[in-house]
């Protein structure tokens, strides 16, 4: 897929669900180290079992979450949505693949970027940091019981 025209990188990351408490300043911080990737329909932004070491913002376009063994869609992730926001927090790799549903535009964030962040604009890391708790808090409380166990069993395994 060829390059599309550069991205309004504060707009589209003000569109962000994760990034809703943000301030232009904040915004325009993470604008500045976002890396614009395009992905073209029918070809994987990322597979299962590829290190995971970006925070994904979808600024256009829609990606399709698969198994790791294929088959149907378990779910859409659209503009203003994020993937692979745990990466920057902790090594690890994608536990789905994410397959082009459409051309998709994502602004990247690097665990390397996030690292530096940290030192040069320490606010806007820790808000970041802030954000992706609340927003794997927010996904398990709205995660079915089973689940919802589960990671928190592993949670506790980890602090043992």
């Amino acid at each position: 897929m060829p390059q599309q025209e550069p991205l309004d990188k504060p707009s589209a990351l003000r569109g962000a669900l994760l990034l809703r408490d943000f301030t232009d300043v904040g915004l325009n911080i993470l604008a500045e180290l976002a890396a614009q990737r395009s992905v073209g329909q029918g070809t994987y932004a990322f597979q299962a079992g590829d290190p995971s070491d970006a925070l994904s913002f979808v600024a256009r376009g829609v990606l399709q979450l698969v198994p790791r063994e294929g088959g149907a869609a378990l779910g859409e992730v659209h503009p203003g949505d994020t993937v692979g926001g745990m990466s920057l927090l902790v090594e690890g790799e994608h536990l789905l693949s994410a397959l082009a549903a459409t051309d998709v535009e994502l602004l990247e964030i690097s665990r390397e970027a996030f690292e530096g962040i940290k030192q040069t604009h320490p606010r806007t890391a820790l808000k970041l940091t802030l954000a992706l708790a609340q927003d794997l808090a927010e996904r398990l409380r709205e995660a079915k019981a089973p689940l919802r166990e589960f990671l928190v069993w592993q949670i506790s395994k980890r602090q043992t």
